[in-house]
């Protein structure tokens, strides 16, 4: 394998990486040389394992739910046997519904808050001291503009994810000093299964659809490859002087 590739020799946890945005990042991080395990619900994580390592790559998938902290410790404890150290780890996994504070109910708050926040802090503090191990760790948290800016009727979306940009710099401080860096990308309306989902739940959803494109200055929605390739360089040794940063890709939608 190339030593120029950008991930040699590099070895990365991906959670949410069996679909859509974390998907995309596992197949360019074995691409660019890395060793990857892939945490997902979704089953569909070990057909994604098969395909890539029938083509010459390398990973491994684990199901895991990181709504349950026994799950996370197992398949963090299992992948590291695996991987035998860890360099990377992308905090992909999350999920959204529709609601205000009016209409969200507390089951959907407390379903989005678990997985999109709790699950960032709890496989970030079970993978921690192995990051701190590998003297070069790079966490990459997916949060997303909504967690920036207010958008309209993602209420628990957005205050979680807000959470995900203030946790991601908390720990960047917390932990300059053990050599660890943590980054989040913030995403647009990005091309997936889930906006797929979202859209289906209007009346209208070519509409919907129609209209979160309308909404992205640059006239289109992002692509998930597009996020992989941000998540490539803030875990390579390019970005080696960013830590505690908020990269924003969202097609210009945060620049009025």
């Amino acid at each position: 394998m190339s030593n120029n590739l950008r991930l040699n020799n590099k070895t990365a946890i991906v959670t949410g990486g069996a679909s859509g945005i974390g998907e995309q990042i596992v197949r360019h991080f074995v691409a660019e040389g890395c060793k990857v395990a892939i945490f997902d619900k979704n089953i569909n994580g070990l057909k994604l394992e098969e395909e890539l390592n029938s083509n010459g790559f390398n990973t491994k998938y684990y199901q895991c739910d990181i709504t349950d902290e026994n799950s996370i410790i197992k398949c963090i404890n299992q992948s590291l046997t695996y991987l035998n150290s860890l360099n990377i780890l992308v905090n992909n996994a999350g999920i959204g519904k529709s609601g205000n504070i009016l209409t969200t109910t507390n089951n959907d708050w407390d379903e989005i808050i678990k997985v999109n926040l709790t699950g960032t802090y709890l496989v970030t503090k079970h993978c921690l001291e192995n990051l701190i191990n590998s003297k070069d760790g790079s966490i990459v948290n997916i949060a997303s503009v909504a967690g920036i800016v207010a958008v309209k009727d993602r209420f628990a979306y957005c205050t979680s994810k807000g959470g995900v940009i203030s946790l991601t710099k908390s720990i960047a401080l917390d932990f300059v000093k053990e050599n660890i860096r943590a980054n989040a990308i913030c995403p647009g309306t990005v091309n997936t299964p889930w906006v797929e989902r979202i859209t289906q739940d209007y009346e209208n959803p070519d509409e919907a659809r129609e209209l979160m494109r309308q909404r992205q200055p640059l006239g289109r929605l992002g692509e998930p490859e597009e996020i992989a390739q941000a998540a490539i360089y803030l875990g390579s040794d390019e970005s080696k002087f960013i830590t505690g940063t908020t990269l924003v890709i969202d097609g210009g939608l945060t620049m009025a």
